[in-house]
């Protein structure tokens, strides 16, 4: 399934029913649904976020073979940023001592089975899996 969505924040509450209607038609476990729904919604608002000014939408793909759960996440006219780089976050500092930024980044790559980014011609493809065992 596929479908683009406007780049706004308001644009979650659409995205979050599109990707449950793919979930309960492919009966994915809460356990997976979870993740993929924290992962997805992380990188759409990062791309919301660091690029207010772009008028174009961004295409959202997720699919199954009956072992994984792929999403896609594309994004027209933008700077390359790589999502799969390590960021340098130390979890273990208190609160006040962290550096902001990073953080949700850092998450996203702990939470899925795979995270891969290809980046050319000013278009971003952003693509994760979760596995379903």
């Amino acid at each position: 399934m596929q479908r683009t969505f406007v780049r706004s924040y308001d644009s979650l509450g659409e995205i979050f029913e599109f990707t449950s209607l793919f979930f309960n038609k492919e009966d994915i476990e809460e356990s997976v649904r979870l993740p993929v729904q924290f992962v997805t919604e992380e990188l759409f608002t990062n791309m919301v976020k660091y690029n207010p000014g772009n008028a174009n939408d961004i295409l959202l793909s997720v699919a199954t073979d009956g072992e994984v759960v792929t999403v896609t996440l594309t994004d027209y006219d933008v700077d390359e940023f790589d999502v799969t780089e390590r960021r340098d976050v130390d979890i273990t500092l208190p609160l006040d001592k962290r550096k902001i930024g990073g953080l949700g980044l850092h998450l996203i790559q702990h939470m899925v089975d795979t995270l891969e980014y290809d980046y050319s011609e000013r278009k971003s493809k952003i693509t994760f899996t979760k596995g379903l065992a």
